[in-house]
């Protein structure tokens, strides 16, 4: 039986998916130089974190919070790893056969210094995440798909883990998570590193499962928290700061979402739910295609604003697109199947 959809995971879904969107666009103005920062759209940081760390760490607390949701009270392996097979790799590959296309044809983009067998690393989803690390043939998907698959074949231990030995499971993560900032030296960066974010996704996993509601003095302390880390603005590793932000703000957000939990507000959220991986496989690559003969510089305020806005309307229109163009591969992949093994019955 299907479960009722929690709005709060929508509400802070739809958030995080806008805050990506606001990282990379505002991502142009921190790589050029001088910075025209009085570009930036709304804001580049929160809470003293750039804003893309922030959004991704509510990428990562929702993430887990809406497995342990689904599967809290069962799991069957197979079932489990084929659903999210099928929910990332066809999208993925559909998207990135388009901009492959679109690199080669258009942009006549050369690949050739790439070594052939890396393609692996972009058919499995993890070109992204070491793109840092290896040349590949990254287009799409960025590193956080190859963190969260990565994450995603660890979830039937993470749940053991949440369901029977909470404490003692979540200590042990917490240790590999210090051993990770202090000891581990890797070409990835400490923020890519499953070791790191692992806390933030169990986190949301413990949330669904003991905590489930935030009342106001949660919040408060936790709006404290974010207020304090805002205005003294502190010097440490970011990838600690990004935890414990990450977190308060997920139980503010939870409890900000019953004042804002009215019809409009729901459409919007779970538009954005619902288009969550279309968008986020191909907002970088719509943003700096569109962006790319912007004269930033002699553009005014305003009409920046007016060039973000025909990003967005541009991502928004393609995801569409791309959700109901896998719809149809997929529909038409399960008929001929159907055809194939109707046949083979017929001949047995």
């Amino acid at each position: 039986m299907k479960r009722e959809r929690i709005f709060y995971l929508d509400f802070i879904r739809a958030l995080a998916v806008i805050l990506i969107l606001l990282t990379h666009y505002n991502a142009l103005f921190l790589y050029m130089e001088p910075q025209p920062l009085d570009k930036v759209v709304v804001t580049y940081k929160i809470c003293n974190l750039y804003i893309g760390d922030f959004g991704v760490s509510l990428f990562f607390i929702i993430s887990g919070a809406a497995l342990m949701y689904v599967y809290e009270n069962k799991l069957e392996l197979l079932t489990f790893y084929k659903k999210r097979f099928v929910s990332i790799y066809p999208m993925f590959w559909i998207a990135y056969v388009i901009a492959f296309v679109i690199q080669k044809v258009i942009y006549h983009v050369d690949f050739s210094a790439v070594p052939r067998k890396n393609f692996i690393l972009t058919l499995l989803g993890f070109d992204g995440y070491y793109s840092g690390v290896m040349p590949t043939f990254y287009i799409i998907g960025e590193w956080f798909l190859g963190a969260i698959i990565l994450i995603y074949v660890l979830f039937p231990i993470l749940r053991w883990g949440v369901n029977k030995h909470p404490v003692a499971c979540g200590g042990l993560l917490f240790l590999f998570y210090l051993l990770a900032l202090v000891c581990y030296n890797t070409q990835l960066s400490k923020a890519e590193l499953i070791a790191v974010r692992i806390p933030e996704f169990y986190f949301g996993m413990m949330y669904i499962k003991y905590i489930k509601k935030t009342n106001w003095k949660v919040a408060l302390a936790a709006l404290v928290v974010l207020g304090v880390n805002t205005v003294i603005a502190p010097t440490f590793d970011s990838n600690i700061q990004t935890t414990y932000v990450g977190i308060m703000a997920f139980l503010l957000l939870t409890f900000i979402s019953q004042f804002v939990n009215c019809a409009v507000v729901r459409k919007i959220c779970k538009f954005f739910s619902k288009y969550c991986y279309p968008i986020f496989l191909i907002h970088h690559f719509i943003i700096y295609k569109i962006t790319d003969k912007v004269d930033f510089y002699s553009i005014s305020k305003w009409e920046n604003y007016g060039v973000f806005a025909i990003c967005v309307a541009a991502i928004l229109v393609s995801s569409i697109l791309l959700y109901y163009l896998e719809a149809v591969i997929k529909s038409g992949a399960a008929r001929v199947r159907k055809k194939v093994s109707g046949a083979a019955k017929v001949d047995i």
